[in-house]
């Protein structure tokens, strides 16, 4: 029997908390993937499980992403002082994007500029006839970039 299919994607949290990575066929964190802690401004970098316990070994990386630690099955262990070896450790090409409640930007409401601004984006893109998966919003910054495995 083949093995699940798995997705690449994000799930929200209702505290904050956003999990980037592989998802499951539920749309569930299952696999390679970024814990982004909204409330410390840490995050946790692993191989997470259907009820997004960390496996095997892993890395937490503060608020700053000046520090690393190791992390085996969840455990807390010792910093790892060297950037590289954190990196190597969990196989990220460069440690994760910030995220925490002073970067989050306030909720604004409705705005009927903003909503025809967006609309005015798409109807450029189709009369040009260029791609439609590109957001109005930019970039998004929080996907794990990981190191390209050679073959």
């Amino acid at each position: 029997m083949a093995p699940p299919h798995t997705f690449h994607g994000y799930y929200s949290y209702a505290g904050g908390n956003l999990y980037a990575g592989t998802l499951n066929i539920r749309g569930k964190p299952d696999g390679k993937g970024v814990l982004y802690n909204l409330e410390t401004g840490e995050c946790d970098v692993g191989t997470f499980d259907s009820e997004l316990k960390q496996v095997g070994p892993g890395v937490r990386f503060n608020r700053e992403r000046e520090k690393a630690f190791a992390l085996e099955n969840g455990e807390l262990k010792e910093q790892i002082h060297v950037m590289s070896k954190a990196l190597e450790r969990v196989g990220l090409e460069k440690a994760p994007a910030e995220r925490h409640k002073g970067l989050i930007p306030s909720a604004m409401g409705h705005s009927e500029q903003r909503k025809q601004q967006v609309k005015a984006w798409y109807q450029y893109r189709a009369l040009a006839n260029m791609s439609m998966t590109e957001s109005a919003y930019g970039v998004n910054i929080y996907p794990p970039v990981w190191k390209k495995e050679s073959s």
